[in-house]
């Protein structure tokens, strides 16, 4: 389908201004042909000021809508990205509780650092955000990665703490998916 010449959103502009040019000069057709000149006059300047007054509200119309989708977009990337870190403690987890019994100092150690840039991760990727529900996600979540990190500090191996730790992860994890989702649909 071939692009037309003018936009949507300045096509009534257009046909109003054509309407008030061809009545205005309709009615210069009656007077005297002396004041033909004063009448083409009129009419430049009356749909001059109808082009000067429609142009820029047109323009903040699409400004708007642009920054809208931006911001649609911004949210939806954080929703995301949110629950996809959730999943990723939540694996992090997962392998700690299924080898809770086998754990080195060393792999404890790899296992803190790894929750350690989880945390830096999460900060930075949310340090703009705004969404007061993801920003209480994202309090729950770095409690919780905090929490696993002492827990692998202090060398037990308390599975009560981890199920714990797991059934709190997962309703964290459910909420950042509901907000990904909501996001989303936005």
């Amino acid at each position: 389908m071939p692009k037309s010449v003018i936009s949507k959103e300045y096509l009534p502009m257009v046909v109003w201004a054509g309407m008030v040019a061809v009545l205005l000069l309709a009615f210069a057709f009656f007077p005297k042909s002396a004041d033909w000149y004063g009448w083409i006059q009129a009419v430049g300047l009356i749909v001059g000021l109808m082009v000067a007054i429609a142009v820029p509200a047109i323009q903040r119309r699409q400004e708007f809508a642009e920054q809208r989708a931006q911001l649609c977009e911004r949210n939806v990337g954080y929703g995301r990205r949110l629950h996809y870190f959730t999943v990723e403690l939540l694996e992090l987890l997962g392998r700690v509780a299924a080898n809770l019994a086998h754990l080195r100092a060393s792999d404890r150690h790899r296992c803190q650092r790894t929750i350690e840039d989880f945390l830096h991760r999460l900060f930075e990727s949310h340090k703009h955000d705004v969404s007061d529900e993801r920003i209480v996600i994202i309090h729950d979540l770095r409690h919780l990665a905090q929490t696993l990190a002492d827990e692998l500090e202090s060398g037990r191996s308390d599975r009560v703490v981890m199920l714990d730790l797991e059934k709190r992860l997962q309703k964290v994890a459910y909420r950042a998916q509901v907000s990904a989702a909501l996001a989303e649909r936005s």
